[in-house]
């Protein structure tokens, strides 16, 4: 069970990342940049994918609402539902 939350949480890390890159890219060429939001992100999937732990999904999750604000800002969008997908996530089983 635990594999399977780990997979689900990183599918959902991959999923997301990939919207906000194709969301963000008018707003980056028009010199925006969330890059810092990203960088963080990132290094919190790899750090969750090598160290399932509450922290580091916890510390996954605060990451992704960071880089969703800063996508929201660039794009101008409401992700309210990516906030509420990434809150919804249940770390205490790692």
């Amino acid at each position: 069970m635990k594999n399977l939350k780990k997979l689900s949480v990183i599918i959902f890390a991959v999923a997301l990342t990939s919207f906000s890159l194709i969301s963000c890219e008018e707003a980056i060429d028009a010199g925006c940049s969330a890059e810092t939001a990203q960088e963080n992100y990132l290094k919190a999937i790899n750090t969750f994918s090598s160290n399932p732990t509450r922290t580091n999904c916890n510390n996954l999750k605060s990451k992704a609402n960071a880089f969703i604000d800063a996508a929201e800002r660039c794009g101008g969008f409401d992700a309210s539902a990516a906030h509420t997908s990434i809150n919804q996530i249940d770390c205490s089983d790692f």
